[in-house]
């Protein structure tokens, strides 16, 4: 008797904690992908995201990451996201090979664009204006996005004061870059940014463009002297969005929470990868790098060589039947004197 009374008294307990359980459950487990590490700026704003929407739906949403690529492992993650692969995503179509032409192509038109503030700004006013943009992601919906703080000229030799300080030089860079180098008299180079490490230390390369938080995150301060303050403006693009299947299975009051909290993640996504240019520019003062701001004619000088590219792209926009040169122009417009 004893063992019977045990055993229903065990099994009593198994289904209060069942009931128990299944009382607080979630109305709605989504999944979220990410190719970032909680760790990264990006997947700590992701974290508190994820806590708040929690908290703001009252416990009805449950959100579920998978960190580092193991889910979406595409650095631009939006097909795999239409495909329903994860319910929501980091997406980055800006680097996609093709496709999304406008996400893709547009942010190039951000040159001489000093202030991620400004980049952002602007290009959320477009977002407003032209529905292209969104039409792009077919139906995913945009919960946040990203604006790329500048990247500036790091130097092994001398620091960078005019055009001509760039003759003769080897850089490494992104493609968008190597147009206006070509045209100063330098030689851009396009490699791994791990491998940029042991070239600058060899003498293979001369400098590199990167950002602040790249003197320590790639220790890049161990193996440049001068990081020059010559904008290189990597735009903006939506960063994390919900596939159409995932997003038209929510109530209203539970999207409502969702689109409350777009610019929330915007400013602190901003807000964290900032954090880290602090970082790495503080790791590069104690190193002994030597920062220097760049005159504003000679920046306006050297973004002039960015143009014809960025015309030509929009002139192929246009063909395409997208407003290119209408958004070029604007941008333009709003560029801070």
């Amino acid at each position: 008797m004893k063992l019977k009374s045990l055993a229903l008294a065990l099994i009593a307990t198994t289904s209060l904690g069942l009931a128990s359980a299944a009382a607080w459950a979630a109305d709605f487990n989504l999944t979220y992908s990410t190719t970032y590490t909680p760790t990264h700026p990006y997947g700590q704003a992701d974290e508190e995201w994820i806590a708040r929407i929690h908290e703001q739906t009252d416990g009805r949403v449950e959100i579920t990451a998978f960190w580092g690529g193991s889910l979406i492992n595409s650095r631009e993650g939006i097909d795999e996201l239409n495909a329903c692969v994860a319910d929501m995503s980091y997406i980055a179509p800006i680097y996609a090979s093709s496709g999304y032409d406008l996400n893709r192509l547009t942010p190039q038109f951000f040159y001489g664009y000093e202030d991620a503030r400004d980049v952002l700004r602007v290009y959320m006013a477009l977002w407003d204006e032209y529905p292209q943009f969104t039409e792009e992601l077919e139906g995913a919906q945009v919960l946040g996005y990203n604006v790329g703080t500048p990247m500036h000229l790091m130097l092994r030799e001398k620091p960078f004061t005019q055009v001509s300080d760039l003759q003769g030089l080897r850089i490494r860079s992104a493609v968008d870059y190597i147009g206006a180098l070509t045209a100063a008299g330098a030689e851009g180079v396009t490699m791994p940014m791990t491998d940029t490490y042991p070239s600058l230390q060899r003498g293979v390369l001369d400098g590199v463009i990167a950002p602040y938080e790249a003197l320590k995150s790639l220790s890049f301060a161990e193996v440049i002297k001068f990081y020059s303050e010559l904008p290189h403006s990597r735009g903006a693009y939506p960063s994390r969005a919900m596939n159409a299947q995932a997003w038209s299975s929510l109530p209203e009051d539970i999207q409502q929470v969702f689109l409350d909290n777009i610019e929330w993640l915007t400013d602190r996504t901003y807000e964290l990868a900032q954090g880290a240019e602090d970082d790495g520019k503080a790791h590069g003062e104690s190193l002994g790098v030597t920062f220097n701001a760049v005159d504003p004619e000679v920046i306006a000088e050297y973004s002039a060589a960015f143009e014809p590219a960025a015309r030509e792209t929009a002139k192929q926009l246009d063909a395409a039947g997208l407003p290119g040169t209408e958004i070029h122009d604007k941008i333009r417009a709003a560029l801070p004197n």
